[in-house]
């Protein structure tokens, strides 16, 4: 009865040692990240759901594979060698899930209870945070209404809400992200495990996201309430999470409860799986077939054969108008254009040994310390941003490098990777420039650009 979750086992191990560099950036921007601290049981929950599934017989190898379980494997990993390669990480994040969910079907006989368990680790993924400005304003919206029923004055403008007591901000953790990511997982697991009939199910899962949602603005409505009536002295006004699981658990207990009316008990389906001489072995060609095509798309084994090149072309100069740029592999430093002033011409190079090694990495910062942007604009091949140090004015400009094509655009550039990926190109450069403007930044603009040209060019 083990034998076929074993072989679950010994494919989700594989798969992870075969892409470590994914694994570590779910590592670094997921299990790091509190927003996804449900993440570390993610992957034990996946595994008890196999157990059960083989224990109840489900889960039974193929003798012969079906040519659309091996297209759909061979597919997956194309698109997660495409996608590793041009760095998108939403893209090989869900492929990897992609991949495991159809070695699966490859391995076994296709059900879908089988794709459910491997469908779920979808909640390790930290790219829930897309949904954190649109959640955030309807919050926003909701609280706005619940408080005039209050009776106490209120003013909203932005995300701020304004009482006589004091200010509230209705920030990223007031949007009720988490608590709907909690309830999908966990109402998710009890429809699989309990609610067979689809319509229910719908209902349920609507009732489970709603109710986290109405649960955070009742939590927010009444931190303002208390924030009001104690004068901002509450104890609450210093620990918002606390008090907000204290509403959110009695709400779960109560959709348990209600949720247990719609669990329909089959005795007969139950034990009709215990019988074990189904349990088909292996095929020995399905098992290989399957590790042949996930070497191929190894992300592990891809960064062994790229050089590490760390800084190789030099060290950033050191300056106080310089940008904080993160895993690239080697900087050059292009000598200042005659003209300019205080002028830095940066290009930094990347590989993707690590996948976070691109000039688009969320924590690059291109805008030195000190400085405020005040306007941005496109120019040419150019993105420049307008900066002001107190009285002193000056531009950064940057742009972005694959394959000998530049482009302004962080989207445009992410588009030309996609396409580079397709023929194994992933080397990326970012051009960076600080030029101290003489006078005034648009008089000087025009000459600025053509003099960086000209120097890039020499």
């Amino acid at each position: 009865m083990t034998k076929p979750f074993l072989g679950i086992v010994a494919l989700f191990t594989i798969l992870c040692m075969l892409n470590l560099p994914i694994i570590l950036t779910l590592w670094r921007h997921g299990f790091d990240d509190g927003t996804y601290s449900h993440a570390y049981l993610i992957p034990f929950i996946s595994m008890y759901l196999f157990y059960q599934l083989s224990q109840t017989g489900k889960l039974e190898f193929r003798a012969v594979p079906s040519i659309f379980s091996v297209l759909s494997l061979v597919l997956s990993c194309y698109v997660l060698f495409v996608t590793s390669n041009a760095q998108i990480s939403i893209g090989y994040w869900v492929a990897l899930i992609a991949v495991f969910v159809t070695s699966i079907t490859m391995l076994y006989r296709f059900n879908w209870s089988i794709v459910f368990p491997a469908v779920f680790l979808i909640f390790i993924i930290p790219f829930w945070g897309v949904l954190v400005p649109l959640l955030q304003n309807i919050s926003v919206a909701v609280v706005t209404y619940m408080m005039s029923f209050s009776g106490v004055p209120t003013y909203v403008e932005g995300n701020f809400v304004t009482i006589p007591a004091g200010v509230f901000e209705i920030a990223d953790g007031c949007s009720g992200l988490r608590y709907m990511i909690v309830s999908l997982a966990i109402g998710s697991l009890f429809i699989f495990l309990n609610i067979k009939d689809s319509k229910k199910a719908i209902l349920f899962l609507s009732i489970t996201i709603f109710g986290a949602l109405l649960t955070n603005w009742i939590r927010i409505t009444a931190l303002i309430l208390i924030g009001e009536y104690t004068n901002m002295e509450s104890s609450l006004m210093e620990d918002h999470n606390t008090f907000g699981w204290y509403l959110y658990v009695p709400f779960m207990v109560l959709l348990f409860y209600w949720g247990n009316k719609f669990v329909k008990f089959d005795e007969q389906h139950d034990h009709a799986h215990q019988n074990t001489n189904n349990i088909l072995n292996p095929s020995n060609g399905i098992s290989i077939g399957i590790l042949i095509i996930l070497i191929l798309s190894s992300t592990t084994l891809k960064a062994l054969f790229i050089t590490s090149s760390d800084n190789m072309g030099g060290q950033i100069p050191t300056s106080k108008n310089t940008p904080d740029i993160f895993n690239y592999s080697s900087v050059s430093t292009i000598v200042s254009p005659e003209g300019t002033s205080d002028n830095t011409y940066l290009i930094f190079s990347f590989n993707n040994k690590t996948l976070d090694a691109k000039p688009t990495y969320y924590e690059n910062n291109f805008i030195p310390e000190g400085w405020n942007t005040f306007s941005e604009e496109y120019t040419k091949d150019w993105h420049i941003f307008n900066i002001s140090n107190g009285t002193t004015q000056a531009m950064i400009m940057v742009k972005y490098e694959i394959d000998n094509q530049v482009t302004p655009s962080s989207r445009n550039f992410k588009i030309k990777r996609l396409k580079s990926a397709l023929i194994g190109t992933s080397d990326t450069k970012l051009h960076w420039s600080f030029i101290k403007c003489i006078k005034s930044c648009d008089a000087f603009k025009s000459v600025a650009i053509n003099l960086l040209e000209k120097t890039a060019l020499d």
